[in-house]
């Protein structure tokens, strides 16, 4: 069963100052960020999600995987985005 990408997160646990564990959980990121996936203020306005390489995490212009639809497509931002200001928007994050 394909399961797309996923976040994890774990944490120790201590009780009266001893370690007792480690607690997880694992959430779809599709999940995560359902969020940015709804938003819509405007018309014409959607948010995105890119990483630290500038690869489209989350954008409603992603194209799906049609042979396995959870499985994810990394493309550059600049491939979807096509206004001038995503330029200043990828330097700025890569500062």
């Amino acid at each position: 069963m394909l399961t797309g990408l996923i976040i994890s997160e774990c944490l120790p646990v201590f009780a009266v100052g001893k370690f007792q564990g480690v607690t997880c959980a694992d959430l779809k990121v599709e999940t995560f960020f359902s969020e940015i996936i709804d938003f819509h203020l405007e018309e014409r306005s959607y948010a995105f999600f890119v990483d630290g390489r500038s690869r489209i995490q989350i954008h409603p212009l992603l194209p799906r995987n049609q042979q396995y639809p959870d499985e994810p497509i990394f493309l550059d931002i600049k491939s979807v985005e096509i206004s001038p200001e995503i330029y200043s928007v990828e330097q700025s994050m890569q500062r």
